[in-house]
């Protein structure tokens, strides 16, 4: 499908569609000359704007993670307010919502997760420095400072849970374990780590 775009917005609009061929087709389907092509526009156009069409996968790895910071958000905000019972369901919303993201867009997460965005994110920015994570340490912090947490687990805890959230995710989208297996770990985690 041919698209148009707005004069000086060629870069935006080929991660736009980009992000689309991935979503559909997957990260390995994505070609530079095809999305040139589609938006009409000589691959010299668009060779100006990603070297290779690993620059144009690492940006659109790049809007994955803004949506996956933004559903994660909006998880943490569904449960407002200073209360132990908001802290707790504010932890499992953020898992709960890492694997909802992962099941509705399994492209865009093999991608975010494989080994185009993990070579550029080496150099440019480690996983702990993202928002999800980001967003994930506040949430143990807090179930910390709150005396939530089992005694003796917080050291760690972010990379463990951070771990297995995303291992289960990945093994749902890759079709080795059943969408309930999200619950059962979200659940399992509370039992382990929380009072």
């Amino acid at each position: 499908m041919s698209r148009s775009y707005h004069h000086g917005a060629l870069a935006e609009a080929m991660v736009e569609q980009a992000l689309a061929a991935v979503r559909e087709h997957g990260a390995d389907q994505v070609s530079l000359r095809a999305i040139a092509q589609e938006l009409d526009v000589s691959p010299s156009a668009a060779y100006n704007h990603f070297a290779d069409k690993e620059a144009l996968l690492f940006a659109v790895g790049e809007c994955g993670l803004a949506a996956l910071d933004e559903r994660m958000a909006r998880a943490f905000a569904a449960h407002p307010g200073d209360t132990d019972d908001a802290a707790r369901s504010r932890f499992a919303g953020l898992g709960r919502a890492y694997i909802a993201f992962a099941v509705d867009e399994p492209n865009l997460f093999r991608l975010m997760f494989g080994p185009v965005c993990a070579k550029k994110a080496q150099t440019d920015r480690p996983p702990e420095a993202s928002d999800p994570y980001a967003k994930l340490v506040a949430a143990l912090d807090d179930l910390d400072k709150r005396g939530l947490l089992a005694p003796g687990v917080r050291d760690g805890l972010d990379v463990t849970v951070w771990g297995a959230t995303h291992g289960i995710a990945l093994l749902i989208v890759e079709g080795f374990m059943p969408r309930e297996a999200g619950d059962v770990l979200i659940d399992s985690m509370d039992t382990l780590a929380l009072r």
